[in-house]
């Protein structure tokens, strides 16, 4: 049985019980619990389609919109349901699931579509392609450092995503590759393992094998591996500013973007200033530009090009 706290938070109960009805009981005293318990030891709930939690907590009931005990809060991970509080019987409240689970396993189909596009798509374009915490130049976990560390000597280019970016894609990446770890390696399409996996196959001298010519680095390495964050990246040589002009541009027309500070990459900064060389005649004082499809622009040729921002 899980127990809402203060120190164990319901949306912490949530993302933990990824692809599941959330069913929370609040209570102030132990009877229309013990009836409801009595009634799941005869009708066990599907341990694949929900996740129970109990809370006799007053104040965390009222921040959840409680007005009265007992009730049950109905909710879901991902968030595709509206909330529901019902003030029913133990049976009545049962009979009631099978129903809200077909309307969220609906939603969640749709958006699993989504998710599974979205990551076929980025395997398919990069023939190493990294699921990480942070980024190569930042890593957020000891796994994914020793990763990257013992990548380096090979001089090869990858994809990578950062799963801190869209914590939803934590969940169907592991539904896609039935892998329950991060990081996740793709190589020519397949997954060959985790940080562990991946570091014993370079140890026992065989990933090197694996590797297709095309991963072997390019020029614009870094700025494609910059694309795969977002469709629009502004880069920006400093601290991200939504009133430059560029981002005004793209929030007028509800188009999503990431900022990208250059400022932290020299690497990425000198490939930048090599392709705006042509009018850029100072490196001291960058603009704030567009990437998009590995073309970079500045206020004044996005201002002629819009069309693109579809």
């Amino acid at each position: 049985m899980t127990t809402i706290t203060q120190e164990y938070s319901l949306n912490a109960f949530q993302q933990s019980n990824f692809h599941k009805i959330i069913i929370t009981v609040f209570y102030h005293d132990n009877e229309y619990k013990t009836r409801l318990d009595k009634l799941l030891q005869i009708t066990p709930l599907d341990i694949d389609k929900y996740a129970l939690s109990y809370c006799n907590d007053e104040q965390i009931a009222r921040t959840h919109n409680i007005q009265q005990l007992p009730s049950i809060l109905i909710s879901s991970y991902p968030y595709l349901i509206s909330n529901q509080i019902l003030n029913l019987e133990p049976a009545q409240f049962v009979v009631q699931l099978d129903s809200i689970f077909e309307q969220f396993e609906a939603e969640f189909k749709n958006q699993q579509q989504h998710y599974f596009l979205k990551i076929e798509q980025m395997i398919k374009e990069n023939p190493i392609m990294l699921f990480i915490v942070g980024t190569p130049e930042k890593p957020m976990c000891r796994f994914t450092s020793k990763l990257i560390q013992k990548l380096q000597p090979f001089g090869i280019q990858f994809g990578f995503y950062d799963i801190e970016i869209d914590k939803l894609i934590v969940g169907y990446l592991k539904l896609y590759s039935k892998w329950q770890t991060f990081p996740q390696v793709f190589v020519n399409g397949k997954l060959i393992g985790g940080a562990d996996a991946t570091v014993e196959l370079i140890e026992q001298k065989k990933f090197q094998e694996l590797i297709p010519k095309e991963a072997y680095m390019t020029k614009n390495s870094k700025l494609e591996q910059i694309q795969l964050i977002s469709k629009y990246i502004i880069l920006i040589d400093g601290q991200p500013d939504l009133n430059c002009e560029i981002a005004r541009i793209m929030t007028q027309k509800k188009i999503p973007f990431q900022f990208y500070n250059i400022g932290m990459d020299q690497e990425v900064r000198s490939e930048v200033l090599n392709f705006m060389s042509s009018y850029i005649e100072t490196s001291h004082d960058l603009e704030p530009l567009l990437l998009y499809k590995n073309t970079i622009y500045n206020e004044i040729t996005l201002k002629k090009e819009l069309s693109i921002l579809q």
